[in-house]
């Protein structure tokens, strides 16, 4: 049982030192890679005041320069013209739709008049005078037709002969 313990022990203590090799391997090659900030960025030492205002005038020049391609870009493309174009069209439907509102009003207005007119003709019609002529004659009968044979009921409606 000795023997055991013992053989244990010493497979314990070697996988150890191998873990603690493996560990020291891999952190050698983790410093190798290792890039240092002088490497990757190299001799950089601050701009002074004339080297400043000469890296402000190299991207001002950019700019303008960059201002100016776009400017030619947009005059062959006619980008003006279209927009003038856009403008016309925009003031050509508002003026269409205050022609359809006119029209509208002037035909409610219209209505209106109609509205107003016939109201008038009714108070006209409502004169007494007028009305008696429109009522006609108390003594007018109306003539009763006679319901053809078809449209009576087989019984005694009919007055007529008997066969």
């Amino acid at each position: 049982m000795n023997q055991i313990i013992k053989d244990f022990g010493k497979g314990f203590i070697q996988l150890g030192e191998e873990t603690a090799e493996k560990l020291v391997e891999e952190t050698g090659k983790i410093a190798e890679s290792v890039i240092t900030a002088k490497e990757l960025l190299g001799d950089i030492k601050p701009l002074n005041e004339e080297e400043l205002a000469q890296k402000k005038a190299e991207d001002e020049g950019a700019k303008q320069e960059e201002m100016n391609k776009l400017k030619s870009q947009m005059s062959t493309r006619g980008v003006e013209n279209e927009m003038e174009q856009i403008r016309h069209q925009k003031e050509k439907e508002e003026e269409e739709k205050e022609k359809y509102f006119e029209k509208m009003k002037e035909q409610q207005d219209r209505e209106k008049q109609q509205q107003i007119e016939n109201s008038e003709l009714m108070m006209e019609s409502t004169n007494p005078a007028k009305q008696k002529k429109s009522r006609g004659s108390a003594f007018g009968h109306k003539k009763k037709s006679q319901p053809d044979q078809s449209q009576m009921s087989q019984t005694s409606e009919f007055k007529g002969k008997i066969d």
